[in-house]
Order: C-alpha cells, then sequence, then structure tokens
C-alpha cells in the first residue's frame, strides 16, 4: 500500500516553497496577468532555493515512492496556489531539464549540466503542430541528417516559456516511412538563439495570462547530432513516460488553483454579512465549502498516487490521466462554484476570483483533452484491467 503521509523532508519543502509563494509570488501575480507579463526574474529567485539544482540531481526513481515527481507535486500544487502561469514557469524546466539530461549524448550533456550547475535554465517543450495536436503522428516538421548535424524545418504552434527559454525540444520527423509512422519521431534540443530559429507573436490565452505562449518557427535550424535528445526515432515512446509525469504535475496545479479559491470564499464568508448574519452561518454556503473540500481532498489524492507510482518506477499512465480529468473537472467546479459564492465582488475583479477561474481552463485542456485520456485509461484497463 502507498503511505499518503508527507515525510519530515516533504513537510519542510512544502513549508519552503509555500512561504516563497507568498513572499514573491502572489504579491506580484495579479499585476503581470493584467499586464500579461512573466515575472521571469522569479525563475531566478528560485533557483537560489538550491531546489531546481536538487531535482536535476534526483535519480529518475529512488524505489520508495518519495523521488522527484512527489516532490515536483508537491512544489507545483503551493506554486499555482500563488499563481498557475508562475507554477509553470518554474516548473516546466525542472521537467524538460531532467529530460533533457537523460537523453542528450556526451559531450553535450556535460555542457549541459555544467551551464545548468552555474545558472538557472528555461527549456521549453514544442510538440503541437496545427494539425498535430493530441494525435502527434501528424507532425510535419522535419529533422534531415546532413554531414554530422541535424537540419530541422517546421513550425509549431503552441510552446509554453519559449519567448524566455534558452532551449526548446522540438518533436520532429527524422525518418520513418510515412506521415503515420511512429518510428520517425525524434527529438532535439535546439538553443532558441541558434540561426533559423524565429519566435513569433505571442497567443492571447483566457487563462495563465502571464505565461508566455508562442508559436516557434524553425527555418534550416541546423544543430550537431549530439543535440539529438534520446535515440533516433523513439520519440512517441519517450513522450509516453514524460506526459505521464506533466500529466500529474498539471493536476497538483489544479489543486493549487484549488485550494485558493477556497480560500478566498472562506475568507470572504467569514466577514460578509447577508440577511443578517454571516455567510458562514448560512447550510447552503457552508455544504459547498464542503463539497469544495471533498474535490480537492480527492483530487489531491488521485495526483499523489500518480506520482507515488512513478516515483517507485511503476508504470502511472493510467494513474496521471486519471488524475489530470479529475483534477481538470474539478477545478472548473470549485472555481465556478467560489465565483457564484462571491457574487459581484466575484465578476467584477475586486477579487482574484475571477483569474483564478481562467486559469482552471487550462488545467483540463493542456497536455491532451478528456477524451484522449478517457481513451488511455480504457485501453489501460483492456491490457490489465481495472482495480
Amino acid at each position: 500500500m502507498f503511505a499518503f503521509t508527507a515525510t519530515p523532508e516533504q513537510v519542510e519543502l512544502r513549508s519552503a516553497v509555500r512561504k516563497f509563494a507568498a513572499s514573491e509570488v502572489e504579491p506580484v501575480a495579479l499585476d503581470h496577468d493584467r499586464a500579461g507579463t512573466t515575472p521571469i526574474e522569479l525563475v531566478r529567485k528560485f533557483a537560489e532555493s538550491g531546489l531546481p539544482a536538487r531535482w536535476l540531481a534526483m535519480d529518475a526513481s529512488n524505489g520508495d515512492g518519495h523521488g522527484f515527481l512527489t516532490e515536483a507535486c508537491i512544489a507545483a500544487e503551493e506554486l499555482a496556489y500563488a499563481c498557475a502561469a508562475t507554477a509553470s514557469l518554474i516548473m516546466l524546466p525542472a521537467f524538460f531539464n531532467r529530460l533533457v539530461l537523460a537523453g542528450l549524448a556526451e559531450p553535450a550533456r556535460s555542457a549541459f549540466r555544467e551551464r545548468a550547475a552555474s545558472e538557472p535554465i528555461v527549456t521549453s517543450f514544442a510538440a503541437t503542430e496545427r494539425t498535430a495536436g493530441s494525435d502527434v503522428l501528424l507532425v510535419e516538421t522535419r529533422a534531415t541528417r546532413v554531414d554530422g548535424n541535424y537540419v530541422l524545418d517546421g513550425r509549431k504552434e503552441y510552446s509554453s516559456n519559449v519567448r524566455h527559454a534558452d532551449y526548446v525540444i522540438v518533436v520532429a520527423r527524422s525518418g520513418g516511412t510515412g506521415d503515420r509512422d511512429a518510428s520517425g519521431l525524434s527529438w532535439f534540443l535546439v538553443p532558441t538563439d541558434a540561426p533559423g530559429v524565429q519566435i513569433g507573436e505571442r497567443w492571447p490565452t483566457l487563462g495563465l495570462r502571464s505565461m508566455d505562449l508562442s508559436p516557434v518557427e524553425l527555418h534550416e535550424v541546423r544543430i550537431p547530432v549530439e543535440n539529438r535528445v534520446g535515440d533516433e526515432g523513439k520519440g512517441l515512446a519517450m513522450m509516453g513516460g514524460s506526459l505521464s509525469q506533466s500529466r500529474t504535475g498539471i493536476a497538483a496545479v489544479g489543486v493549487g488553483i484549488a485550494r485558493r479559491a477556497r480560500d478566498e470564499v472562506m475568507a470572504f464568508g467569514s466577514k460578509r454579512i447577508l440577511y443578517g448574519e454571516k455567510l458562514h452561518k448560512q447550510q447552503d454556503y457552508r455544504f459547498r465549502i464542503a463539497e469544495m473540500e471533498k474535490d480537492i481532498s480527492a483530487a489531491r489524492a488521485l495526483t499523489w498516487l500518480a506520482a507515488l507510482k512513478n516515483d517507485k518506477g511503476e508504470d502511472a499512465t493510467k494513474e496521471a490521466s486519471i488524475a489530470k480529468v479529475f483534477a481538470g473537472q474539478m477545478v472548473m467546479r470549485v472555481t465556478e462554484s467560489a465565483s457564484q459564492m462571491l457574487g459581484s465582488v466575484g465578476y467584477t475583479g475586486q477579487n482574484i476570483i475571477g483569474k483564478l477561474f481562467r486559469d482552471a481552463r487550462h488545467v483540463a485542456i493542456v497536455e491532451g483533452a478528456e477524451a484522449t485520456h478517457k481513451e488511455i485509461i480504457f485501453a489501460t484497463m483492456l491490457r490489465r484491467g481495472g482495480y
């Protein structure tokens, strides 16, 4: 059985990240959201805590269920409580940089590790194309082997934080016998300042407005062979494991958003007088908050289950999809209810609830829509049965 009890180290981690989020993220989150600007300086400030370097050095699995992903979910939840966009800004590079070190060949791996030890590295990920969303086999970006290098050509539509990134991992078609041949996909680490890399105009978004989401165009971008991440033609298989981790992290972000919405409603209800008494005295109000707490608790348990299985070295594909689908539905329920409970305050922007409501939609959309995850869950059940 899994022990759903935080270790002393995890309690200390949660306390440290919560303090950072309260002192550094929360005071600037709403202003950056309104302006559509990215608090990139927070990446450096968070790096000074030493956590990104710690995570970069951690083994993929330490066997006891208390490894990188569990810690990352704790941090992502606490950061998202203050701002989901900042949680993505800080935590996505933590995921991607670990993938880079796991897949790069020498001497590129040592060079990347040396740089990461001396300064924070922001790495983005570029897979989605206009015709290739959840169906990654439709990727059209090409990587052609030329004189000991790869030459990349194509366009990616939605890459998070790429405008502020030092590198972007590009999923491209490097071979295969047909357009939908899974053996033809590979990953490549591309410096964003390489000749031929062009970052397009930032996409306007419903939520996470302080996170840059932009297209990337590659025009005859030449990179050395050692910048390939993982074996050639194994790109689709690599996405399976990496997506399980990132989807679990996104579920943790949903928990953080929902917790903040619950707390805002609790604080409002302790002061607001309606019909001669505080809202806390009204049964409907109390029951709505109880529903929020039930949903948040369930989503966190599912998130931790997926993270713990991953850190034990077990296949957590199904658990990651379950956690993400449930968290995506849960955070929309909680933030919508919170918006209703605050009335005009929740609608006019006098409170952060509006931002939380917009940010919640991101959890359900990113890393695959609900239908995709339900297919994954069912397919896993066909192979292995249910619980």
